[in-house]
C-alpha cells in the first residue's frame, strides 16, 4: 500500500444514504430526485416501487435505469452493487447514458453502510473510476432514539455518518427533539445533525457536498454527556501521532491492527507525518479495509502534527496507545 500522488481525484464519489426502518430516508430521497441540485447524479435505489418515480421519469435507458427529470440517471440493484455501478459507469462511458459527478446510493432500512464503502474501497474495478464519498444517516425525531437504543443497526448507522439528518422534526415537541440530538451525540459526535421537515427538508449539495475538517477536536464527546457514556459500545476517541512515521512500519502495525480487531473499528481517520516528504499523508480505512493513502498539498494551519480519529466498539483508546510502537505517538487525546 503506496501513498498516492497529490494530483486531484477525477474519481467519481460515492455516496451512502441509510438509515434505520421508518427513518423517512425514501420519502426524502424522492424529494431529492426532484431536485435541480442533483443532476449529473446516479441514484442507486434497492426498487423502484418504494420511491415514487412516475412523476419524475424521462426515458428508459436500459432495463433497470431511467433518466429523471432533475438529470439524474436512477438505477435499482440487480446481482449486487459492484456489478450495478461498474455497468452504469460503462454505460455512461460508451454514451448510452449521460456522464454522472457522484451516486448516491440508498440502502435498505436493515443494511450496514460500510460494506458498501468497503467495495468502492477495495474492488478493483470500482476504483479506477469510484471513490468513498459521505455516509448520510436519516434519523426518525419520533422513533429514532428508541430504534438507536434497541438495534445494534440504527446504532451503527449513526456512528458511521458523515451527515446526519432527523426528519419528522415538525410532529414532535422541541424537548423531543432535543432528546434525539443528545442520544446521536451519544454515539457520534463529530456531526451536528441537519433537521427536515416535511415542509423544509435541506438540499441536496447541503447533504452530499463533500467537506473536510482537518481538526481532531471536533471528535471530542459534548461536555453535556457524562464520561464514558456511549450507546452500544461504541466510543470516539484520537491519538495523537506527534512524530514522523516510518511508512512501511505503520502499514505492518495498521495491517494487524485490523486484521485482529477489524471487527471492532467501525471507521479510522487521520493524517500522519511521513518520514522524508513534508506533506500530510490521508489514511481512511472503514472495518477491514484501509483506503490507498493520498497526500494533501499542505498541513492545515501550517501545524505538522500526526493524529488518527477511531471510532470503536467494545475497543479502548488505551489498547491502541499499548499497540502502538513507541516512536509513533508520544501523546494521545481522550
Amino acid at each position: 500500500m503506496q501513498p498516492s500522488s497529490s494530483e486531484p481525484d477525477q474519481r467519481i464519489p460515492v455516496h451512502v444514504l441509510t438509515g434505520f426502518l421508518g427513518s423517512g430516508k425514501t420519502t426524502f430521497l424522492t424529494h431529492l430526485l426532484g431536485e435541480p441540485d442533483l443532476a449529473d447524479t446516479a441514484v442507486v435505489i434497492n426498487e423502484f416501487g418504494e420511491v415514487g418515480l412516475d412523476h419524475l421519469l424521462v426515458r428508459e435507458v436500459s432495463e433497470d435505469a431511467v433518466l429523471l427529470s432533475s438529470g439524474c440517471l436512477c438505477c435499482a440493484v440487480r446481482d449486487d452493487l459492484v456489478s450495478t455501478l461498474v455497468d452504469l459507469l460503462a454505460m455512461a462511458q460508451r454514451g448510452d447514458a449521460v456522464r454522472f459527478r457522484q451516486v448516491v446510493v440508498e440502502t435498505t432500512g436493515l443494511a450496514d453502510p460500510a460494506p458498501i464503502m468497503h467495495a468502492v474501497m477495495s474492488d478493483l474495478r470500482l476504483r479506477r473510476g469510484y471513490r468513498a464519498g459521505r455516509i448520510v444517516t436519516a434519523v426518525d425525531a419520533v422513533s429514532g432514539l428508541d430504534s438507536i437504543g434497541r438495534f445494534a443497526e440504527a446504532s451503527q448507522q449513526v456512528a458511521l455518518a458523515d451527515t446526519i439528518l432527523i426528519t419528522k422534526s415538525d410532529i414532535v415537541e422541541p424537548w423531543q427533539l432535543d432528546a434525539v440530538r443528545l442520544g446521536i451525540s451519544r454515539i457520534n459526535a463529530r456531526v451536528s445533525p441537519l433537521v427536515s421537515s416535511k415542509n423544509a427538508m435541506p438540499r441536496a449539495q447541503d447533504i452530499f457536498e463533500e467537506r473536510e475538517s482537518w481538526e481532531p477536536g471536533y471528535t471530542q464527546m459534548s461536555n453535556t454527556l457524562p464520561v464514558g457514556q456511549h450507546s452500544d459500545g461504541i466510543e470516539t476517541f484520537t491519538v495523537e501521532v506527534a512524530s514522523e512515521v516510518d511508512w512501511p512500519s505503520f502499514v505492518e502495525w495498521m495491517e494487524l491492527l485490523l486484521v485482529s480487531r477489524g471487527r471492532s473499528i467501525l471507521r479510522v481517520k487521520g493524517l500522519l507525518s511521513v518520514a522524508g516528504d513534508p506533506r500530510p499523508l490521508v489514511v481512511h480505512g472503514v472495518q477491514h479495509v484501509v483506503y490507498p493513502p493520498e497526500y494533501l498539498p499542505a498541513w492545515p494551519d501550517g501545524e505538522r502534527k500526526g493524529w488518527l480519529v477511531f471510532i470503536a466498539r467494545n475497543l479502548s483508546k488505551s489498547a491502541i496507545m499499548r499497540s502502538l510502537p513507541s516512536t509513533f505517538a508520544s501523546t494521545h487525546r481522550s
